[in-house]
């Protein structure tokens, strides 16, 4: 059985020997380098996502808080423009002055209030019937449109005006304007 054997040159044994050492440290520097990478790196690259992630969940609520904030301002702007309940008599005079000077006369303006939640504001309506002629009217509508003061026409029809002797036809709407009005302030407390 000598036939498959062969017998290395003497320098091929020493060299081989020699390198021993040599390959046994690096089996064993690979399999430390392997053994810190499973031990320590993973569960590193572990907390390094979860901080990623708790990160960009803490981004998110700092632009969600942002916003909110933002919306709170805004709020409180608009709610400084909306009329207090006290002056809802006044703009009923201001929309009968507005008509007047459109040459539109207004029949029976009725109002309500609707009862307001704690903190939100008071919706309040108008309705009434302006009659004259379409381009008056029309003006009329166009400037409660533009008038800036948070007042919504809610509902509008027209019909024509009945018995009318005039030489341009008269017009009568029936308008419900809305608008929102701040509550009036609670009554400080120990006031007599």
């Amino acid at each position: 059985m000598k036939l498959f054997r062969q017998t290395l040159p003497p320098l091929a044994m020493r060299t081989g020997r020699a390198l021993q050492p040599l390959g046994l440290a690096t089996v064993v520097a690979l399999s430390v380098a392997v053994g810190v990478n499973m031990l320590l790196l993973a569960p590193e690259q572990e907390r390094l996502t979860t901080a990623k992630e708790r990160h960009e969940a803490a981004r998110q609520a700092q632009i969600r808080q942002r916003a909110a904030k933002k919306t709170l301002v805004e709020l409180a702007e608009i709610w400084k423009t909306l009329p207090p309940r006290k002056e809802f008599a006044t703009l009923a005079a201001a929309i009968s002055e507005l008509a007047r000077a459109d040459r539109v006369s207004i029949q029976g303006m009725t109002y309500s209030l609707q009862k307001a939640e704690e903190g939100m504001p008071i919706k309040a309506s108008l309705t009434f019937r302006p009659q004259g002629e379409y381009a008056a009217i029309r003006r009329f509508i166009h400037r409660l449109e533009t008038s800036g003061s948070y007042l919504y026409i809610e509902s509008l029809d027209a019909n024509r005006a009945t018995g009318s002797r005039q030489a341009a036809p008269l017009v009568v709407f029936n308008v419900r304007l809305v608008t929102f009005l701040r509550p009036d302030p609670p009554p400080a407390q120990g006031a007599t």
